[in-house]
Protein backbone atom coordinates (compact mmCIF):
# COMPACT_ATOMS: atom_id res chain seq x y z
CA UNK A 1 0.00 0.00 0.00
CA UNK A 2 1.04 3.40 -0.89
CA UNK A 3 1.46 6.25 1.50
CA UNK A 4 -1.41 8.50 1.63
CA UNK A 5 -0.16 12.34 1.39
CA UNK A 6 -2.87 14.60 2.72
CA UNK A 7 -2.31 18.55 2.00
CA UNK A 8 -2.94 21.15 4.79
CA UNK A 9 -5.48 23.05 4.37
CA UNK A 10 -3.98 26.81 4.15
CA UNK A 11 -5.12 28.66 8.02
CA UNK A 12 -5.22 32.24 8.95
CA UNK A 13 -3.14 31.61 10.76
CA UNK A 14 -0.62 30.14 8.33
CA UNK A 15 -0.80 32.74 6.32
CA UNK A 16 -4.22 32.71 4.13
CA UNK A 17 -5.73 36.03 4.23
CA UNK A 18 -8.59 35.61 1.38
CA UNK A 19 -11.04 35.13 4.41
CA UNK A 20 -9.88 38.35 6.46
CA UNK A 21 -11.34 41.29 5.59
CA UNK A 22 -9.21 43.10 8.37
CA UNK A 23 -5.92 42.49 5.90
CA UNK A 24 -7.67 44.76 3.26
CA UNK A 25 -8.48 47.12 6.05
CA UNK A 26 -4.92 47.42 7.10
CA UNK A 27 -3.43 47.72 3.27
CA UNK A 28 -5.69 50.84 2.86
CA UNK A 29 -4.38 51.99 6.31
CA UNK A 30 -1.10 51.65 4.99
CA UNK A 31 -1.64 53.89 1.58
CA UNK A 32 -3.57 56.42 3.36
CA UNK A 33 -1.47 59.02 5.82
CA UNK A 34 -4.82 59.86 7.96
CA UNK A 35 -5.57 55.99 8.06
CA UNK A 36 -2.45 55.33 9.32
CA UNK A 37 -2.06 57.62 11.94
CA UNK A 38 -5.63 56.00 13.46
CA UNK A 39 -4.22 52.57 13.28
CA UNK A 40 -1.24 53.17 14.85
CA UNK A 41 -2.41 55.03 17.77
CA UNK A 42 -4.78 51.94 18.05
CA UNK A 43 -2.01 49.31 17.89
CA UNK A 44 0.42 51.28 20.19
CA UNK A 45 -2.99 51.90 22.55
CA UNK A 46 -3.55 48.10 22.17
CA UNK A 47 -0.10 47.47 22.86
CA UNK A 48 0.06 48.67 26.05
CA UNK A 49 -3.08 47.63 27.55
CA UNK A 50 -1.47 43.94 26.82
CA UNK A 51 1.74 45.29 29.08
CA UNK A 52 -0.51 46.29 31.37
CA UNK A 53 -2.48 42.96 31.71
CA UNK A 54 1.01 41.30 32.36
CA UNK A 55 1.83 43.71 35.13
CA UNK A 56 -2.16 42.81 36.35
CA UNK A 57 -1.01 39.07 36.40
CA UNK A 58 2.69 39.57 38.08
CA UNK A 59 0.86 42.62 40.82
CA UNK A 60 -1.85 38.83 41.76
CA UNK A 61 1.06 36.41 41.82
CA UNK A 62 2.76 39.16 44.20
CA UNK A 63 -0.31 39.51 46.30
CA UNK A 64 -1.09 35.59 46.49
CA UNK A 65 2.75 34.75 47.09
CA UNK A 66 3.14 37.93 49.99
CA UNK A 67 -0.37 36.57 51.85
CA UNK A 68 1.41 32.83 51.91
CA UNK A 69 4.93 33.44 52.69
CA UNK A 70 4.63 37.66 54.64
CA UNK A 71 6.43 39.20 51.44
CA UNK A 72 7.54 39.12 47.33
CA UNK A 73 10.51 41.35 45.92
CA UNK A 74 10.47 43.44 49.21
CA UNK A 75 6.83 43.89 49.40
CA UNK A 76 4.12 43.30 51.90
CA UNK A 77 0.66 42.13 51.14
CA UNK A 78 -1.08 45.43 51.94
CA UNK A 79 1.67 46.85 49.37
CA UNK A 80 0.50 44.43 47.02
CA UNK A 81 -3.31 45.08 47.53
CA UNK A 82 -2.63 49.23 47.46
CA UNK A 83 -0.46 48.69 44.15
CA UNK A 84 -3.57 46.73 42.80
CA UNK A 85 -6.36 49.29 43.77
CA UNK A 86 -3.64 52.25 41.90
CA UNK A 87 -3.07 49.77 39.20
CA UNK A 88 -7.13 48.72 38.88
CA UNK A 89 -8.20 52.44 38.51
CA UNK A 90 -5.73 53.07 35.72
CA UNK A 91 -6.60 50.03 34.03
CA UNK A 92 -10.07 50.81 34.10
CA UNK A 93 -9.62 54.48 32.31
CA UNK A 94 -7.84 52.65 29.58
CA UNK A 95 -10.25 50.29 28.90
CA UNK A 96 -13.04 53.00 28.75
CA UNK A 97 -10.48 54.96 26.53
CA UNK A 98 -10.54 51.94 24.06
CA UNK A 99 -13.84 50.51 24.15
CA UNK A 100 -14.78 54.51 23.10
CA UNK A 101 -11.96 54.44 20.13
CA UNK A 102 -13.27 51.06 19.20
CA UNK A 103 -17.09 51.66 19.90
CA UNK A 104 -18.41 52.26 15.91
CA UNK A 105 -16.83 48.48 15.78
CA UNK A 106 -18.34 47.42 19.38
CA UNK A 107 -21.54 48.51 18.05
CA UNK A 108 -21.34 46.85 14.78
CA UNK A 109 -20.44 43.27 16.33
CA UNK A 110 -23.28 43.55 19.27
CA UNK A 111 -26.09 44.08 15.78
CA UNK A 112 -24.07 41.07 14.37
CA UNK A 113 -24.33 39.02 17.44
CA UNK A 114 -28.29 40.15 18.30
CA UNK A 115 -28.88 40.00 14.79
Amino acid sequence: MGRQVFKRQPSVASGCTAMDPRVKLFDEAMKNPEMRRKMQIKALFSVLLFVMFLGVIFITAGTLISNKHGTFLGMTHLDYLKLRAKYGMVMMVLIIIHLGMNWDLLKKEMKFLLG
